[in-house]
Parts: C-alpha cells; sequence; structure tokens
C-alpha cells in the first residue's frame, strides 16, 4: 500500500512528533509499504520518499500546498499530523493547535494576554487554526488522539461520533532505553556533563516556556538555597536572555543543552526527568524517561500522565505553576533509594507502553480506511479556500 505521512518539518532529530514519524516511516518500510513523506522542510537517509514543498507563509497556504501535492501523489492512504485537510487519517500530534496556542497565551503576563485578545494578527490565527481543525476533522475518515485528554478534547469542540475516533496513547522504543545498556553509558555520560555526585533533574522542551522549564527552574532554586546538591539539564530549545536571566545565580546547576540528536545519554546520566508542562497531548519524553528507569514529574496538563501512576511510577502536579509543589517532588526524589524503586516500577510500566504496539494500531487504522474501503468526499477548491480565507 502506498502511504503518505504529513508533517510540517521532517527531522527524527526535532521534537515528539519528528521523531515519532520518522518511526513511523521506518516501521511502515519494514512492512513492505511504498512510503511517502510530505513536508515543508527535513532531509533523511531513510529508504522512504521524502517530497519537500516550498515553503509557504500562512497555515493554509501550506495545507493547500499539501492538498494539491497529494491530489497529484495518489496515495492509498494518507497519515495527516495536523498540516492539511486531506488526510484518510487525522492525528493531530499536538492534541489541538488552537488549544496548544490557547493554553500558551494563557500563561503570559496580564498585559501580553491582552494585546493577544486585541492584536487582528493573533484573532486571525486562532480563526484559521480553528476553522483548519474542524475541515481536518470532517474531512478524515478516522480520527486518531494519542491521549484520552486529547480524544475528549476533540469530541468535544468538533462532536465527533464514537466509532469516528480510536485513542491510541503514544510508545517508545522500550529497547533502546534497556537498564544494562544505559547503566554502562551512566559513567561516560555524567562525565560529559560534569556533574559528578550531583542529582541531575532532566528536562527536555523544544518550547522551553510551554513545558515549564521556568517552574523547573525556579524549583531548582529553592532546592539549592535549601543545600542540595542538585542540577537540571534542559535539552532541545535554545534561551534567549530572558531565560540566562531566570538562572542568574545558578551558575552550572542550570545546563542549556540545546538541540540534541539523541537523548539516550542524558537519560543514562539523569536521576529523573521533570516535566511541568503547561500542555502537552502525549509527551514522549516522559514515556521515554519512564522506560529508561527515571522516575517522572509532570503535570495534569499532560496527556500521557495517565500512563503515570502518581506516587508510584512518578509525580503528578496538578498546577504547573505550582513551584514549591515541584520543589518538594525534587526534593523527594534527591532520596537515591525512593529514586530505586519508583524508576524500577516506572520501567516495568512502560513495557506496556512499547513503540511498536503503537504503530502496528495506527497502522490497522489506515489499512481499514485507505481507499480500497470506501469513497470520500470531495474537498472544497483551493481557489475558495483561499477566497474564504
Amino acid at each position: 500500500m502506498m502511504v503518505a505521512l504529513v508533517l510540517d518539518i521532517f527531522d527524527g532529530a526535532g521534537g515528539g512528533l519528528e521523531r515519532w514519524t520518522t518511526g513511523f516511516a521506518q516501521f511502515l518500510h519494514r512492512r513492505g509499504h511504498d512510503v511517502h513523506v510530505v513536508a515543508f522542510g527535513g532531509a533523511t537517509d531513510l529508504p522512504i520518499r521524502l517530497h519537500v514543498l516550498a515553503p509557504e507563509r500562512g497555515l493554509l497556504a501550506r495545507a493547500i500546498s499539501a492538498e494539491t501535492f497529494l491530489a497529484g501523489l495518489k496515495a492509498d492512504a494518507v497519515l495527516d499530523t495536523g498540516t492539511c485537510r486531506a488526510g484518510d487519517v487525522f492525528m493531530p500530534c499536538t492534541g489541538s493547535r488552537q488549544w496548544s496556542q490557547r493554553r500558551l497565551v494563557a500563561t503570559h503576563a496580564p498585559l501580553m494576554r491582552l494585546r493577544a485578545a486585541l492584536s487582528p494578527k493573533s484573532r486571525h490565527l486562532d480563526w484559521t487554526m480553528r476553522r483548519i481543525e474542524r475541515q481536518q476533522v470532517q474531512r478524515a475518515r478516522h480520527v486518531i488522539a494519542v491521549s484520552s485528554p486529547v480524544g475528549s478534547l476533540l469530541r468535544n469542540q468538533h462532536a465527533i461520533a464514537p466509532d469516528r475516533m480510536s485513542v491510541i496513547p503514544n510508545g517508545v522504543d522500550t529497547a533502546r532505553f534497556g537498564h544494562e545498556r544505559l547503566a554502562l553509558m551512566r559513567p561516560a555520560a555524567r562525565t560529559k556533563l560534569g556533574v559528578q555526585g550531583s542529582t541531575v533533574f532532566l528536562g527536555s522542551a523544544h518550547n522551553l516556556f510551554l513545558k515549564g522549564m521556568d517552574t523547573a527552574i525556579r524549583a531548582l532554586r529553592v532546592l539549592v538555597h535549601g543545600g542540595a546538591d542538585a542540577v537540571l539539564a534542559i535539552a532541545g530549545g535554545v534561551p534567549g536572555k530572558v531565560w540566562h536571566a531566570l538562572s542568574a545565580g545558578l551558575g552550572e546547576r542550570v545546563m542549556f543543552l540545546g538541540p540534541v540528536d539523541d537523548m539516550t545519554p542524558l537519560f543514562a546520566a539523569a536521576d529523573a526527568l521533570v516535566h511541568p508542562t503547561r500542555w502537552d497531548a502525549c509527551s514522549l519524553s516522559t514515556i521515554e524517561a519512564g522506560a529508561a528507569g527515571l522516575p517522572v514529574i509532570t503535570t495534569s496538563r499532560n496527556g500521557a500522565a495517565e500512563l503515570i501512576r502518581n506516587d508510584e511510577t512518578g509525580f503528578i502536579l496538578a498546577d504547573p505553576e505550582d513551584v514549591p509543589a515541584l520543589a518538594d517532588r525534587m526534593g523527594r526524589l534527591l532520596d537515591p533509594s525512593l529514586r530505586a524503586r519508583m524508576g524500577g516500577a516506572a520501567r516495568v510500566a512502560s513495557y506496556g507502553h512499547d513503540v511498536r504496539a503503537n504503530y502496528t494500531a495506527v497502522e490497522a487504522v489506515l489499512l481499514a480506511n485507505s481507499r480500497d474501503h470506501r469513497p470520500r468526499a470531495a474537498a472544497p477548491s483551493a481557489a475558495r479556500d483561499r477566497w474564504r480565507a
């Protein structure tokens, strides 16, 4: 079967969406499918066809460009992760772009929230996101939610019939984070970080603010002022002046590592993952940390929190702004015996979230909703969509 996967940027070293799509493309190829990836950037050495489209300004322009290309490609099944409106299966890995953007705006200072509410540009972006998402849901034969909270959100927003939606939580390659493998990597990885005997809290975030790294830095400051020998290593986003000001006085106890191609050595070096996210559809990094035997501190705003047993495999905070609560949980994990007990339980629990089960379930949905199974309604013309925008 010819399968087309659509996303903005195809980059195996990117965020959770990019890493998942890269792995799923490999899985489909091994299963004998003819795999095509349609994106607006990226590169690959995988045995698949990557179609990089010309850059377009705006969400609607990108959607129309991808749809025009897909009309000529004539794939048997199209999986859209949120970029276009031509997916046989719509699987928004961010949960809802509009909701994610609103959650980000809601966490800003009152003046910035007011500016966003009054800004014609912000209001148009919100309207565009809502309209595109509605069309993605309406035109798709089936919708996949990556967590139960995302499923509830989409059902409430778009009145999706139960038989048109499946909830398939994210999964990870549990073998990649095997205990023996990481144990061998740990001494060299910690030496490279220069952490020696410190307790290492790991953060993974491309959008530092959305994922709550400011809360994590403030909580670390509480621990350090209390005499704790702890550090926070943050992989992903590139910090600006605001972030360096926020971590002022902590010195090398806060490490901004920038984009990281392979997180495995960092999981080997770390003692716990801190992910006080303000919104996450189903964070891959929290599932990966569990597979690596690390206790996780996250929030109820993370769809993957449903995979964590509070106080057993990790801690779930109600409020991503609650610095004292986060500092308290981080303080508990300064205890090596507690970390070992919770990390071991997290590793065992992760076996139920292996990525192969996830890939197999998504493949089954694609097969059931391919062109061979039932016709789809024709989409409105690109010219009409441009006029309506």
